[in-house]
């Protein structure tokens, strides 16, 4: 049985985990572990590779659904059921908290206390499967299976055959049950609570079930599937802490160093992970280096790690860090442009086919993948995803390739993704168009749209037929026509706002060709600041050109314009004094009324 929702087989992040396990599929070394029989005859060649965010999405690769059983990977869990019963203080009355530097079957204890050092080593999780409540050992082994069954998300079962090798084969754990019986820290009948034990490590799990149980942990002991509280958040933090500094044995001071997130293997090849407020990982392949873990899974442990940036003792800056995405549905923004009103109304008619996605703060895993999915499931309406990335800092390599991986997918979508970024990063832009700013990033795509039906907004529109004169005769039309000016300006070539030339001021401004933009600066160049920018078909009056944000009026490519001054007005007064009447009420209907928000 799956978990649902599930990813499909063809996003980028199954794409990624895909990539991880076939570049380790060839990695041969290792044995799986003979010594108890029936995980001796398991396919080395199996490898799976499982991922479930906090939201309960899985993705996985390769042979995420083939069951093994737990072993080792089940301690931190059952750890977490006698926190539960029996709180933090009186489990740490039996059970120590320290890593032991040695391997999971070694048989030192505590000097003076007889406690084994921590719940992660086999003699710690023998004394921690008895402390799970129940008057029974039937009890308390139901009580085990049903709590493993809560943070997995579905029922678990128990594989009968490795139960019986455990008990034929576990001497060495009898072993250590009669030395802590001895000491004290093991009560109750020896026999009884290694039969727990063994058929606790017998539990069947798949990579899927392993990935939610960890994802459990990293959220607090919520399953992010179900949306049951397992545990509470302090006994989660708990197991994470010990899971940190004992979960790999031996190995465990070399796997946070260089892996960095808390985990657990087992001697059956899986290997659990969970990185607190992110997800949880299941990994799975039964041959074993010689300290017992496996050895393709520590080497997937270790790329997914540097691969997606994710060493938990990694510094975020404080004020970067991520917050959650914003996708903005119905698009509410319009670009900064202009348009003539035949083109407000085809965008308007079609506000659903561009959509906004916001994201701020620093951008890592768990934020490119919450994006990756709102693209994915965008209605088949839409046909540009903009990312807006003006507020967000470091872009992590993870998210990078995530998105990299997107914006491939959306284009067998017929979808484009385009990317609003002042940064300009340049690991953003091999897949994406990218825009200085949000409102030419939508300018864009709104030229492309209105391109697509026929209205190309780069077509010039003489004054003479343009709607600003709305029914006036053509005899009407060339006289007001013959009273504007021509301007020429070259691509790149800026002149003074309207409002700063005291003499012969201009009132009125058409664009009949190319393209101008408002800055809001006066460097040489156009910048990012741009208030607005106007292409054919424009008519713009002085209340277009504010004072505190004009500074200068640029010609982004070669432009014609027609200028209407307050001397031209006056002459066509004289001279046609009922086109100016006419003109008097146009402007305010021509020209562009569109709230432009406060999109920079």
């Amino acid at each position: 049985m799956g978990h649902e929702p599930e990813a499909s087989a063809h996003d980028p992040l199954t794409a990624l985990l895909d990539g991880v396990r076939l570049r380790l599929r060839d990695l041969n070394d290792g044995e799986p572990a003979s010594y108890i029989p029936e995980l001796g005859r398991v396919d080395p060649r199996l490898f799976g590779l499982s991922l479930c965010t906090l939201d309960g999405q899985v993705y996985g690769s390769g042979d995420r659904a083939v069951r093994f059983t737990a072993q080792s990977v089940s301690k931190p869990f059952v750890f977490a059921l006698a926190l539960a019963d029996h709180g933090l203080e009186n489990v740490l009355a039996r059970v120590g908290a320290e890593p032991s530097g040695e391997a999971f079957n070694s048989i030192r204890l505590e000097p003076g206390t007889g406690r084994p050092p921590n719940p992660m080593v086999n003699a710690g999780a023998i004394v921690t499967s008895s402390l799970v409540a129940g008057d029974t050992q039937k009890a308390r082994f139901d009580r085990i299976l049903d709590g493993l069954s809560a943070f997995a998300g579905r029922p678990l079962t128990v594989d009968e055959a490795v139960y019986a090798s455990e008990c034929a084969t576990g001497d060495r754990n009898r072993a250590l049950a009669y030395l802590m019986h001895n000491a004290g820290s093991l009560t109750g009948d020896v026999e009884a609570e290694l039969a727990v034990y063994f058929r606790q490590c017998s539990v069947l799990v798949t990579c899927d079930d392993l990935a939610v149980m960890h994802a459990t942990l990293a959220g607090g002991g919520i399953n992010p599937v179900t949306g049951e509280r397992v545990v509470a958040s302090r006994h989660a933090q708990h197991v994470l802490a010990v899971m940190a500094t004992c979960g790999m044995y031996d190995a465990s001071g070399q796997w946070m160093l260089r892996v960095g997130m808390p985990a657990k293997s087992g001697v059956s090849g899986g290997i659990g992970v969970a990185l607190p407020s992110q997800f949880g990982i299941g990994v799975f392949s039964p041959p074993l280096e010689e300290k017992g873990n496996s050895v393709r899974g520590i080497a997937a442990c270790h790329l997914i790690s540097d691969q997606f940036g994710l060493h938990l003792m990694r510094a975020t800056a404080p004020e970067r860090r991520p917050l959650p995405p914003r996708s903005l549905h119905p698009a509410p923004l319009r670009s900064l442009r202009h348009r003539t009103r035949a083109q407000r109304a085809a965008l308007d008619a079609r506000a659903e086919r561009i959509r906004v996605h916001v994201l701020q703060g620093d951008l890592d895993f768990a934020t490119a993948e919450q994006t990756l999915r709102a693209a994915l499931e965008l209605p088949d309406a839409v046909g540009w995803f903009v990312l807006d990335l003006t507020r967000v800092g470091r872009i992590e390599p993870v998210a990078a390739d995530l998105l990299r991986g997107l914006a491939a997918e959306l284009r067998t979508r017929d979808l484009r993704m385009v990317l609003a970024d002042p940064d300009e990063r340049q690991a953003m832009t091999r897949t994406a168009d990218e825009f200085p700013d949000l409102g030419r990033a939508l300018e864009a795509c709104e030229d492309e749209l209105l391109t697509g039906i026929g209205l190309d907004p780069d077509i010039p529109v003489p004054l003479a037929d343009c709607d600003l004169f709305g029914e006036a005769d053509p005899g009407l039309r060339a006289a007001l026509a013959e009273a504007f000016d021509t301007l020429d300006l070259a691509a790149g070539e800026s002149v003074a706002p309207p409002q700063t030339v005291p003499l012969d001021r201009i009132v009125l401004w058409y664009v009949e060709s190319g393209r101008l933009a408002v800055c809001a600066d006066a460097a040489d160049t156009v910048t990012t600041r741009r208030t607005w920018s106007a292409g054919p078909g424009a008519a713009l009056t002085p209340a277009d050109f504010p004072p505190r944000r004009t500074r200068k009026v640029v010609a982004e490519r070669d432009t014609r314009c027609r200028t209407l001054t307050a001397a031209g007005f006056r002459r066509l007064r004289e001279r046609e004094p009922d086109a100016v009447a006419f003109l008097e009420r146009a402007p305010l209907e021509g020209a562009e009324t569109v709230d432009r928000g406060d999109v920079t």
